[in-house]
């Protein structure tokens, strides 16, 4: 699932720490300020915020910044006043770092302090923001549900002789468990495996059940405003964006319900949530009509031990016959007796019978024990055979990704408006730029897997 942020503005800690120096230094006007704070370029992490007339606001992770050694006394913090708060914040991500506010002046800044309006520091439901009313020894921690309220809660006493009392739960969403029944509105991926919409309107799939469950644990619902045919992807040539991103981006939707890879693109416009289930990623082509029988299939259908058990038997076999003949006084040479017994053995394995018989018990019953050990194996080749040979072995033209270019006999095709064409459309890889050629036309890539897997029947 993945839902939309706020991308704002932010400022790097040398860059605000130079302006306000230069605000100090009566460089900077207010005005001129506010115009550099909202006009600057943006960069990924901020440090420190302007300070109005009677709110003080620190950024606890740069408490020891030289913004406190430029200005030595608390008349210097007057010159920015309140109202000033609302555009300084609109030009970051207030999440990106933790922050104490002490309201100064206990007379004009209580009331607001307690029951604030509107949510004039542009906070966030994981904004980390503790608050000081004047001389109260309470400490409160601001958050915000909805864009245009605060929520407040009485987060630990803060007293010189005790210093900070922990009243509440360490974790932060142990706290913040309940939305107070806020509606969502979601938007949703047409022909999705993870979510759908069923015939009498109601969200199924994986992503739908977890969601129900959300929904009854933190007190929030969810409104479908609309159903797209893509994901969603970047196009850098007109900057617009498709498919369920371009409704997050655009801000006609606050979640949406669909399986999403996560990209750098779309990390700066969305959040996502943990990963639900991993799935890797596969390449599905036609079946080639060529195919062939390999020879190594008749030696296949016994294992190795097997055929060197068969070749013992051969040789102990033709060992055993010469020495029963010498015994019943046979005066050959020994050798010709071995090669003659070898050559008579081996025609009873090829399904061959025997140019003379002995009158001999031990010999009859040696020749009937082979012939009932030719005839078992023999049964059992001939089935692993047939089975080998009806097994159709497909041979491919190629074995990776280098070798699929190589080929240039098939085309590729990816989902349309998703993460895998954005790999390859955006990408500087030179293999990634080959497969591009390889590819269909954007509107004729298929949107659902269905359709993909007919496009490759």
């Amino acid at each position: 699932m993945v839902s939309r942020h706020f991308s704002r503005n932010r400022l790097s800690y040398k860059t605000s720490k130079a302006l306000v120096q230069q605000y100090f230094n009566g460089i900077l006007n207010l005005d001129a300020l506010n115009k550099k704070v909202q006009t600057k370029d943006v960069i990924k992490k901020t440090q420190t915020i302007v300070c109005p007339n009677d709110v003080t606001v620190l950024d606890v992770m740069s408490v020891k910044s030289t913004f406190f050694e430029t200005s030595s006394n608390s008349e210097a913090l007057s010159l920015i006043r309140f109202p000033s708060v609302r555009p300084a914040t609109s030009t970051f991500d207030m999440s990106t770092a933790m922050w104490l506010v002490i309201f100064m002046n206990k007379e004009d800044g209580s009331d607001y302090c307690q029951n604030p309006r509107g949510n004039i520091f542009h906070l966030k439901f994981n904004s980390d923001m503790l608050v000081r009313c004047g001389t109260e020894n309470m400490l409160r921690e601001w958050y915000s549900i909805d864009n245009n309220r605060t929520e407040v809660n009485d987060l630990a006493p803060w007293s010189l002789e005790k210093g900070i009392t922990k009243i509440v739960p360490d974790s932060l969403y142990e706290r913040r468990h309940n939305l107070h029944g806020l509606i969502m509105r979601a938007v949703i991926v047409k022909d999705s495996v993870f979510a759908n919409l069923s015939k009498n309107g109601e969200l199924s799939g994986i992503c739908g059940e977890i969601f129900r469950e959300l929904c009854a644990a933190l007190n929030f619902s969810f409104d479908i405003v609309s159903e797209v045919e893509e994901y969603g992807r970047w196009n850098p040539t007109n900057e617009t964006w498709s498919g369920a991103m371009a409704e997050l981006h655009a801000g006609r939707a606050d979640i949406s319900f669909s399986g999403f890879c996560i990209t750098n693109a779309r990390l700066n416009i969305a959040d996502f949530s943990l990963p639900v289930l991993s799935t890797k990623n596969y390449l599905y082509l036609r079946e080639p009509e060529i195919f062939a029988i390999k020879w190594s299939s008749h030696f296949l259908t016994f294992t190795n031990s097997v055929w060197m058990a068969m070749f013992g038997v051969l040789v102990v076999a033709s060992i055993v016959f010469s020495l029963l003949k010498i015994k019943n006084g046979n005066v050959r040479k020994i050798r010709h007796l071995l090669s003659d017994n070898f050559l008579e053995i081996w025609g009873i394995f090829c399904q061959q019978g025997i140019t003379e018989s002995s009158d001999r018990s031990s010999l009859r019953i040696a020749y009937f024990s082979i012939f009932i050990l030719v005839t078992v194996l023999s049964a059992a080749y001939s089935a692993a055979l047939i089975s080998f040979l009806t097994t159709v072995s497909v041979i491919l033209p190629f074995d990776s990704l280098e070798t699929f270019v190589q080929d240039g006999t098939y085309q590729f095709a990816v989902f349309r408006g998703s993460a895998f064409y954005d790999n390859f459309a955006n990408s500087e890889n030179p293999l990634a730029k080959k497969l591009m050629n390889l590819m269909l036309e954007e509107d004729k890539l298929p949107l659902t897997v269905l359709e993909g897997f007919e496009s490759v029947r």
